[in-house]
């Protein structure tokens, strides 16, 4: 969703002093039974007897858990009505396995923030989101997402 009509590029000072090093405001998040469960069913997961989510969830949980939403986050990155957002890259260190009907924190930060120019002419912005999942203050995994923004002409 775009959120600024505007149609001047951000300039690359400005989006790393609105983004780099930006500490989000993080969540607190429930995996209830039912959510695990519909999850497995899609993901054509075995059923297990147990009280462990599909890893998946990491990726749920970092994206619902940065504590603003990816159309707050386009803002940020003063993405305008051409550009488009790109879900880049996704890595993720798995601690332990995300329990069902467990809450957990999330703490986020953003950084770094770079830009390459395309092929084409115009530029490629990226923005890496690092959140931290915790159990009860154990560290349960870590997930880096990469968005990038597709700056128009």
């Amino acid at each position: 969703m775009a959120t600024d009509l505007g149609t001047e590029l951000i300039g690359l000072d400005d989006l790393r002093k609105a983004l780099d090093g930006k500490t989000l405001p993080g969540d607190e998040l429930t995996i209830e039974g039912y959510q695990s469960a519909l999850a497995d069913h899609a993901l054509l997961a075995p059923a297990e007897d147990s009280d462990h989510a599909h890893p998946f969830w990491l990726i749920v949980l970092a994206l619902r858990g940065m504590g603003i939403t990816v159309d707050e986050l386009c803002a940020l990155a003063g993405q305008r009505e051409q550009d488009t957002l790109l879900f880049g890259t996704c890595g993720i260190e798995q601690h332990s396995p995300p329990r069902v009907g467990h809450t957990f924190r999330t703490s986020a930060t953003v950084g770094p923030v770079a830009r390459k120019e395309s092929r084409g002419g115009g530029f490629l912005d990226f923005v890496t989101v690092r959140v931290e999942i915790r159990d009860a203050g154990e560290l349960v995994g870590v997930v880096n997402q990469g968005f990038i923004f597709k700056r128009g002409a």
